[in-house]
């Protein structure tokens, strides 16, 4: 088992991922800083070295899944598996955490993807003891990454009362952001950078650049809701098909 580089669990079993990007970090523009302080933290944890879980935060299509995807091929070969959870089953970070005890010899990066709470949602307190707390603590070469759109993941309504019950409960809130030592946000993109992905995408695919690509570029990305990586990407597939 866990002889290849990324898996998923689910429905109490564990299967077999495929991963692959069709990006390097390098090509990663206006986010280098959160590259490079990912890429550090996950370094130090393979060597065995200080680390944290982290939370990356941000707006949607900045990279953030891609980063994770990117480490995680970076760090196979030096033995670390990714396996990414998506059982909701109460107590199935225990199982999990039971078949990874096995294999002590492996570093294991346990990825939530697109992690949010509600308010009123109370699962939140299952998901902050299963990071850490509860009798039971993580396996010592296990470490937490999670994407969020948000940078708070539980959005928290309660107002400063003075009521024991809002003070508690915003307590309860505040806690689950801090299982997450290191905390990376993705920010909106401005003209500039945007234009740059765009541009460094349209060179990859050998996409030919015409007169006006940059306005084209910026109403393409006003019409989905703003400047992304993915939108720039996604821009750059836009234009080549609309010169055939």
């Amino acid at each position: 088992m866990f002889k290849s580089a990324a898996y998923r669990y689910i429905n109490g079993s564990i299967e077999e991922a495929v991963l692959e990007s069709d990006i390097n970090m390098q090509e990663l523009l206006s986010v280098t800083d959160n590259v490079e302080l990912a890429d550090k933290n996950i370094s130090s944890f393979v060597s065995g070295g200080p680390c944290l879980n982290m939370l990356l935060w941000g707006e949607k299509g900045s990279g953030k899944s891609t980063l994770l995807r990117l480490l995680a091929l970076k760090y196979a070969p030096q033995g670390l598996v990714t396996i990414e959870f998506i059982d909701e089953t109460p107590g199935a970070i225990y199982n999990l955490y039971k078949i990874i005890r096995e294999h002590s010899d492996k570093k294991f990066l346990l990825f939530f993807d697109d992690i949010s709470f509600k308010d009123d949602d109370v699962s939140y307190r299952r998901f902050k003891s299963a990071i850490e707390g509860g009798i039971e603590s993580k396996p010592k070469n296990v470490i937490y990454a999670a994407t969020s759109n948000r940078r708070q993941i539980v959005s928290a309504s309660s107002q400063d009362t003075g009521d024991i019950y809002d003070r508690d409960e915003a307590s309860e809130q505040t806690s689950l952001q801090a299982r997450f030592g290191l905390s990376i946000g993705f920010y909106p993109l401005n003209k500039n950078d945007y234009l740059n992905i765009v541009k460094m995408y349209l060179n990859k695919y050998k996409i030919d650049i015409v007169d006006g690509w940059e306005k084209m570029a910026e109403s393409y990305a006003i019409d989905r809701g703003g400047r992304s990586g993915r939108l720039a990407k996604q821009f750059a597939a836009y234009l080549y098909l609309t010169q055939k």
